[in-house]
């Protein structure tokens, strides 16, 4: 078997549009195990989201989490790896949110990224656009304190508040944080995920795979968004979803299934060959 290890991203590649493990990719992935494959969880889901599909798989390896910027052991519960936006940088950050009046969270440092605070005042939409877009229940303060280096920070507003602000946060804090931007152009709403710099799921995966003493070559790596475009670059095997985001699949060096096919289970069946 060429490849050692292979890195799965969660939401919109593991599990199916409508966030399901369907019993034929969770078969396969128990499949891949059994004959030796080992399966690391790589995404932007934190520690607590991530466990209840790890734990359904019997993965045990460790998972990276926040996006790369955790990498947490599954049975102690603890980061092995954590890093952290600077904490002036990230109060002069949240200064700025709160400015702009968008809606974000802060996923704490001390917390290792499991306690998420919002400011009082916001995400007051139609929608619920923590539950749907981050999975989250925020604890809401008047002030939010910046006591150590968040893990990460996330916005999600009306692309009118978005788009400006990503602009302005890509050309004044270049090199200091990482900022991805999620979401269509004609959808309603835009997210940006903010980030430490240099931290990414690529970055969390090639640390798994040193501690096992596995070389990127030995890596297989799947994933459907541009979070994931480190990983499958740095991975001996990129692959992306047939559902994934145009980038990812023009760079990727195969393409999968989509999530609605059981596209994960169709790679390790390649994978077992």
């Amino acid at each position: 078997m060429k490849y050692k290890l292979l890195a799965i991203d969660v939401d919109g590649t593991l599990l199916n549009s409508s966030s399901q493990l369907t019993p034929a990719t969770a078969a396969a992935v128990r499949r891949a195990q059994e004959r030796g494959l080992k399966i690391v969880l790589a995404t932007g889901r934190r520690l607590g989201n991530t466990l209840p599909v790890a734990r359904a798989l019997g993965v045990q390896e460790l998972m990276v989490v926040h996006n790369g910027v955790v990498v947490a052991d599954p049975t102690s519960l603890q980061p092995v790896l954590q890093s952290g936006i600077c904490p002036s940088l990230a109060a002069n950050l949240v200064d700025k949110l709160n400015s702009w009046r968008v809606n974000y969270v802060v996923y704490t440092g001390e917390s290792a990224g499991e306690k998420v605070l919002a400011p009082e005042g916001s995400w007051r939409e139609p929608e619920n656009l923590l539950a749907y877009f981050l999975g989250e229940a925020a604890e809401f303060a008047r002030d939010i304190e910046i006591t150590s280096p968040p893990v990460r920070i996330a916005i999600i507003d009306h692309p009118a508040k978005v788009d400006p602000l990503y602009a302005e946060i890509r050309e004044n804090y270049a090199g200091q944080v990482s900022a991805l931007l999620f979401g269509a152009e004609r959808e309603d709403w835009r997210g940006i995920e903010l980030l430490p710099a240099h931290s990414n799921k690529g970055t969390g995966v090639a640390f798994v795979a040193e501690r096992l003493g596995l070389a990127a070559a030995e890596v297989a790596a799947v994933g459907d968004n541009i979070n994931d475009l480190e990983m499958i670059l740095w991975a001996g095997l990129g692959i992306a979803m047939e559902n994934g985001s145009p980038l990812l699949k023009e760079k990727a060096g195969l393409i999968a299934p989509s999530n609605d096919r059981d596209g994960v289970a169709f790679i390790i069946e390649e994978l077992l060959r």
